[in-house]
Order: structure tokens, then sequence, then C-alpha cells
């Protein structure tokens, strides 16, 4: 690989790695959003989390073909994170 090659190959792997942890984000920024009282941000937060698998998916073609130009084997993490819901408590109850 030539290093212009390699150069283009680390650009590719920082831009897939900045959009994975975007998505990561908007994922996570999703669920908490499902604790809303209101229904349409609820649905909202739904559709938001199926959109970002979709993206998730693209994401790891991107990965694998990173991996095939680096020459080495790139295999989806898919990581856990622990997320813990809680239920908010209205301004009214505090007072």
């Amino acid at each position: 690989m030539t290093a212009k090659e390699a150069q283009l190959t680390e650009l590719l792997s920082l831009s897939a790695r900045t959009l994975t942890h975007l998505t990561a984000s908007i994922t996570a920024m999703s669920f908490e959003l499902l604790n809303s009282q209101d229904s349409a941000v609820h649905a909202a937060a739904n559709k938001m989390i199926e959109r970002m698998l979709a993206i998730n998916n693209e994401l790891d073609q991107q990965w694998q073909l990173i991996g095939d130009l680096a020459g080495v084997n790139l295999e989806p993490t898919n990581a856990l994170e622990q997320v813990e819901l809680q239920a908010l408590e209205s301004v009214s109850d505090e007072a």
C-alpha cells in the first residue's frame, strides 16, 4: 500500500469512526426521549432509533470495506451499553 493509499484508508477510518460516535450519541438521546410523556416525542424517538439501526448497519458495511482496503479484519463490535431509565418527576410533585 502506498503512502497515499494509507492516508486515504486512515481518513476513511476516521470518518467512519466519527459517524459511528455520532449515531451512538443520537441513539442514546433517542432512548432518553422515550421517557417523555408526550406521545409525539415518544413516537419520534422510536422512529429515530429505527433509523439509527439502519445507519449502523450501513456503517458496518463501511467498516468491512475499510478493513479490506487496509488488509485487516475489522469485525463490527456490537458493543452493548447499559442504559438506566428513570421516571422523571414533574415540577409540581417537587413543590
